[in-house]
């Protein structure tokens, strides 16, 4: 259970008590690590989030609270937002068998997190339909909640955990819990939000992955 919550900048900065709420609200869901990432600089420290971390934070940003469920708690290497190259990965959720899947694409984990082959693949995936396609294989039908963040182009996805999003003049707000104006992110979608405006794509549900794989059989 980490907390997640992040702005996507319509070229204006955020509304700063706001975002503040934000970091708070996420940070009641992860004690053991977090971080921010904003103009291409990733910031991170151990323990809990203080919301004032992000005071005077303009443009796009994405946020983490950590609750280790991979890695060692006091690992400061696997606090997120996690980097690949310009992207920058806030993920709730699990890479099942992240350290074989790592292997088969040729990838060097630097990090005890699972989600560190999360945020290389979905570098190198570069569109919409491709970053979907690396969440299906994954985390084939599995609960997730990821904010990434690459230039000017921040991506959400959900499915199954909880991610909430407002949309407001200055730009799109999000976060793992509710807050006042939200709604909840469609489930089992990954969204682009961009200069260009929003596109999204959608993702396998465990329902659609029982249907095509043996029905009861099959188990998540």
């Amino acid at each position: 259970m980490c907390g997640l919550y992040g702005f996507h900048s319509r070229g204006r900065p955020p509304q700063a008590d706001l975002l503040r709420a934000l970091a708070g609200l996420a940070g009641t869901r992860g004690p053991h690590a977090h971080g921010h990432a904003n103009q291409g600089v990733r910031h991170v420290a151990l323990g809990a989030l203080r919301p004032e971390g992000v005071a005077g934070v303009t443009g796009s940003v994405i946020g983490h609270a950590r609750m280790a469920t991979a890695g060692h708690y006091q690992d400061l290497a696997a606090a997120q937002p996690l980097q690949a190259g310009r992207l920058f990965l806030a993920h709730n959720g699990t890479v099942p068998g992240h350290e074989l899947l790592a292997a088969a694409h040729g990838l060097t984990l630097a990090t005890g997190s699972d989600s560190e082959v999360l945020a290389q693949l979905l570098a190198q995936a570069g569109t919409l339909a491709g970053q979907a396609a690396v969440l299906e294989a994954l985390t084939p039908g599995l609960p997730l909640a990821l904010l990434a963040l690459e230039g000017d182009t921040l991506t959400s996805a959900r499915r199954g955990h909880p991610l909430h999003v407002r949309r407001a003049p200055e730009g799109t707000y999000l976060c793992s819990l509710p807050f006042a104006g939200s709604e909840p992110l469609p489930d089992a979608t990954v969204w682009h939000f961009g200069p260009q405006g929003e596109a999204s794509h959608a993702l396998a549900t465990t329902a659609d992955l029982r249907r095509n794989q043996g029905g009861p059989a099959w188990t998540p």
